[in-house]
């Protein structure tokens, strides 16, 4: 009777798998899977029989679920003990020669009893040893700094069509690590790149910042050489400048353990970022694993909760999801720069060298092991400048460079001395140009425009740069907003600015000895706008408000992210048309002309009354408005010309999910308006209305307190 019930059992069991797939899948035979297999620390520590089943059932599954690689993503062990480093080697060891796999460590995995006071890894690399790994068919290599650790470490494997590349970095990855991770990618644009980092996305669905809990910098690795870098400086550093990365994976985040966001990196492409941590729950986390199943043929992500101990999957929205219309191919090539100079030909051919300080000229200029170098010690007025400086520079000379606008340049920069050093553009002549100094003597990071001769500071920063290492400069100018990042890091946030429209670029040096010079690129800024709150305040936005009950409206900028918590609405409760609340619009002069474009945005809301977006705004009489209300399950598309409303398409709707963040993205090409949420097309196809014809974007809600809006991005099309 026994045997009869335990064979029932298993067969209710295997039916239940079987339904769960059948049904809620239309996998394409190009579909596989990737197992993840988050924070295992306590089954490490207390019970290895769930640590094994996990793997176990990867072994048994592998080939009927097509499980193509397996990812840890670090907290192997909870105190980084011989024991516990046993039970993770025996369970992760049932992967060999069935799948392969990597492995990452955690806060837990290093230091003192896993409390990651200093990047101690030995014993993971005694029991995870980079011999294991380097004769395997996908190893790929480890970070070249560290060639005898496994501690950061990159695979490379194809399916569904495609060529993947698997790269684990180590819990807050240090600065020349992230430069390490940036080569491996940029050296292999023809596969679509998955990163796994013990911490990167955090549960309130941001990256883990500045504020949160459990932070890389509050652990004590954090004052070692390198420092460490959380999610969001990740994201700046590293993950939004190649145009092949697709996935973020973490897990190490308490609370609910589960957080994800889609954003859009420098060269337009979608990042989809996860969390997922179930060591809160249940002996641990009862054995929940992680499951993608990637379908480059639908273009859809898959995303499952699985525990091979209890046989049961997760069916909340956090743990069961679609990602529909991704881009799963060969990724598409960067933008083509219209300037990358590095130098190898051993020549200046092409700039124009302008001496401008009369102390120590003239200035020495050469071309030298892939490197432009300026040796003179020339400057003016007088050391003490802080400003009104003047010392050498080259800029690029080609006639068509003096009509530039619109475009990002960047460079390798490094002095081994300690004065000014930096880039200059949008420049004319010597009397107009935009100028970025960097001065580690005098402290300081500045922002100058050249109007007409007239110098005028437009920001400032203090800092220091590393005397004899390499850094890299980038500024970014589009339609009078400038950024600036150094190594990354913004310096200044978005500084506004129109007085100068255009120009080429020049290398910069002030009283700087030896400063040296690589790989000059100017790429076009394809971007109308961009704005990730990052410089954590809302200018060049402009608030309405139109409604009167609850008023007024509470914007404000907190942790990289816009929210607005007033619950400012009107005219009534019931309203399901002509509503009335509060939108903040983008005020840039230019904006207002903008006529076929694609417009996306991040939003949340913890409430569940309307927000949304508006387009193709010319005032508050003129615009089209996306209306997603949760609470009257709908979603609306109204147009508003001469103060009429109209609505224009609808569809019933949960219009998003309470606390989760929701992808919207309008695309309008002449009378063509098509939205999409989470990449599936709201209406079912593009509206056609010709009655706006040019606009900029806006920002919507009502009701609505605690509405976020994040990641902002305005393309042509």
């Amino acid at each position: 009777m026994k045997a009869i019930r335990l064979v029932f059992l298993l067969m209710i069991g295997m039916m239940f798998f079987y339904f769960h797939y059948s049904t809620q899948t239309n996998a394409s035979s190009s579909a596989f899977k990737i197992a993840i297999l988050p924070d295992t620390q306590i089954y490490a520590e207390s019970y290895p029989n769930i640590f094994n089943a996990q793997t176990q059932w990867i072994v048994d599954n592998s080939q009927a679920q097509n499980i193509k690689f397996v990812l840890h993503e670090g907290d192997i062990t909870n105190k980084n003990s011989t024991t516990q480093w046993q039970v993770a080697q025996n369970a992760m060891r049932k992967l060999d020669g069935v799948v392969p796999y990597s492995v990452v460590p955690g806060n837990h995995d290093i230091g003192t009893n896993g409390s990651s006071d200093t990047r101690n890894t030995i014993l993971y690399n005694t029991y995870f040893p980079l011999s294991h790994y380097s004769g395997t068919s996908t190893f790929g290599g480890v970070y070249t700094a560290e060639p005898t650790k496994y501690d950061n470490n990159y695979h490379t494997f194809s399916a569904g069509g495609t060529n993947w590349l698997v790269l684990s970095l180590e819990f807050g990855p240090r600065d020349p690590v992230l430069d390490w991770a940036n080569q491996v990618v940029s050296s292999h644009p023809n596969h679509r790149v998955i990163v796994v980092t013990h911490t990167y996305m955090f549960y309130d669905e941001t990256r883990h910042n500045a504020g949160h809990s459990w932070n890389p910098h509050s652990y004590g690795l954090a004052s070692g050489a390198g420092g460490v870098n959380d999610g969001e400086e990740m994201w700046n550093k590293f993950v939004k400048l190649h145009p092949n990365i697709s996935f973020v994976l973490n897990g190490h985040v308490l609370d609910d353990g589960e957080g994800r966001r889609v954003s859009i990196g420098d060269h337009g492409n979608k990042v989809y970022q996860m969390l997922s941590n179930y060591q809160m729950q249940t002996n641990g986390g009862n054995g929940y694993l992680r499951l993608l199943e990637i379908d480059p043929v639908n273009g859809t992500v898959k995303a499952s909760s699985y525990s091979p101990y209890l046989n049961q999957y997760k069916s909340d929205w956090q743990n069961d999801f679609l990602y529909t219309n991704v881009e799963l191919g060969t990724p598409a090539a960067p933008t083509k720069p219209v300037l990358l100079d590095n130098f190898n030909d051993g020549n200046l051919s092409g700039w124009t060298i302008v001496d401008e300080g009369t102390i120590s000229a003239p200035s020495s200029w050469s071309s030298s092991g892939g490197r432009a170098v300026q040796a003179s010690n020339i400057y003016g007025p007088d050391v003490p400048s802080v400003d009104n400086r003047k010392g050498t520079f080259a800029y690029y000379n080609k006639t068509a460079a003096m009509n530039w606008n619109n475009y990002s340049v960047e460079a390798i920069l490094k002095s081994t001395d300690n004065d000014g050093i930096g880039l200059m553009f949008y420049y004319k002549d010597p009397n107009n140009y935009y100028k970025v100094d960097l001065d580690s003597e005098r402290n300081f990071r500045k922002l100058f425009k050249m109007k007409n001769g007239v110098e005028t500071t437009l920001a400032t920063s203090a800092g220091a740069y590393t005397v004899g290492a390499d850094m890299t400069l980038k500024a970014t100018v589009r339609y009078g907003k400038i950024t600036v990042t150094l190594n990354g890091a913004n310096l200044f946030g978005t500084v506004t600015d129109s007085d100068l429209t255009g120009g080429t670029v020049a290398m910069y040096s002030w009283g700087s000895q030896n400063a040296y010079y690589e790989d000059v690129r100017v790429q076009p800024a394809n971007a109308l706008m961009t704005d990730d709150f990052n410089d954590n305040n809302i200018n060049g936005w402009t608030v309405v408000d139109e409604g009167t009950i609850n008023a007024p409206s509470a914007w404000s900028v907190v942790r990289g992210e816009v929210g607005q918590t007033s619950n400012i609405y009107g005219p009534d409760v019931s309203s399901t048309n002509n509503r009335k609340g509060t939108f903040a619009y983008y005020n840039n002069s230019g904006a207002f002309s903008w006529t076929n474009y694609s417009y996306s945005a991040i939003l949340r809301s913890t409430d569940d009354d309307g927000i949304g977006l508006m387009f193709r705004y010319q005032n508050q009489n003129n615009y089209y408005k996306l209306d997603l209300d949760k609470q009257r399950n709908f979603a609306k598309l109204f147009k508003v010309v001469n103060g009429v409303e109209t609505m224009i398409a609808t569809a019933t709707a949960p219009g998003y999910t309470q606390g989760a963040n929701s992808n919207l993205e309008v695309k309008v090409i002449g009378n063509q308006i098509q939205v999409f949420q989470d990449g599936k097309d709201i209406f079912g196809g593009p509206v056609t209305d010709n009655s706006l014809t040019t606009g900029t974007v806006a920002l919507y809600c009502w009701g609505n307190q605690n509405s976020y809006f994040d990641d902002v991005s305005v393309y042509p099309l």
